[in-house]
């Protein structure tokens, strides 16, 4: 049996930066992973140790807490279910876990949305949310869907920031739908971690809470960010926004504030700093 404080299901570039900032505080981490390359390879340290799902499968693990960072389901439903039976068989013991979800699994609305909001009926988050907690219900005492609104920051290449911040590294051509009034609440990574790394540690019973700022940002007032340090962007393509894109996302993280510290860095503060850095 393998021991650790935290087994992460899954790697991206939130978990690459969990694990470092978890396995630097002396936490001892257990990643399962078949994608090395590029997120997990490049750390090496006494507190971590990596495994593949095939690798899982002949292992039982016991561990404080589970955190899952999948996209899709696809990871669970590969090799005949193997995975699902490893799950199902009590093979993993961990008192709570949590999913890193998104803040795409509620419909649309123009006010800052709490977790009894409606949510979608189909959205791959969504469905990962059921599955997850449907395979964990009879092993773990609590379990967290953790609604993430949009994560920016350092290296962090995907989304509408990151496409900004990529421009200016590389003079890139940038897309930006025509209509900028269509509104975000985006988070910085460092605070995403923080926040992770803070629930690890405390009581948590809420079967999901939000991640977020709590604040709107319209895509014109994100350009209007930029401009006010030298950046317009003009090689650009002004794109229609497509028929599925929501006007407005924001998230309402009252519950999130009640049980952590949380005071989330802002948009203009955070551009400032990594602006500085390229």
């Amino acid at each position: 049996m393998l021991k650790h404080d935290v087994v992460i299901f899954g790697t991206g570039k939130i978990t690459n930066l969990l694990i470092k900032k978890l396995i630097l505080n002396g936490k001892r981490v257990l990643c399962v992973t078949n994608n090395k390359f590029g997120q997990v390879d490049s750390l090496f340290n006494k507190n971590l140790d990596i495994l593949s799902y095939r690798e899982i499968l002949n292992t039982k693990v016991e561990s404080e807490v589970a955190v899952f960072s999948w996209k899709h389901k696809n990871t669970l439903y590969e090799n005949d279910n193997k995975l699902i039976n490893w799950y199902e068989s009590g093979k993993l013991q961990t008192g709570k876990s949590f999913f890193f979800s998104s803040a795409s699994v509620y419909k649309e609305s123009q006010f800052p949305q709490n977790e009894s909001a409606e949510t979608e009926k189909e959205n791959d988050k969504l469905t990962l949310e059921n599955v997850i907690e449907k395979l964990l219900s009879q092993e773990i005492s609590f379990h967290t869907n953790l609604r993430i609104s949009n994560v920016y920051g350092k290296d962090i290449s995907h989304g509408f920031i990151g496409s900004l911040i990529e421009s200016i590294k590389h003079g890139n051509e940038v897309k930006i739908f025509k209509n900028q009034n269509i509104t975000r609440d985006y988070i910085h990574v460092d605070d995403v971690i923080c926040a992770v790394e803070a629930l690890i540690d405390v009581n948590v019973s809420n079967k999901c809470l939000n991640l977020s700022t709590g604040i709107g940002t319209s895509i014109y007032q994100v350009l209007e960010i930029f401009e006010n340090y030298g950046y317009k962007f003009e090689n650009r393509l002004e794109i229609p926004s497509l028929l599925n894109v929501k006007a407005t996302s924001i998230l309402d993280c009252q519950a999130l504030s009640s049980i952590i510290k949380w005071q989330p860095n802002t948009l203009p503060n955070v551009i400032n700093k990594l602006l500085s850095q390229i």
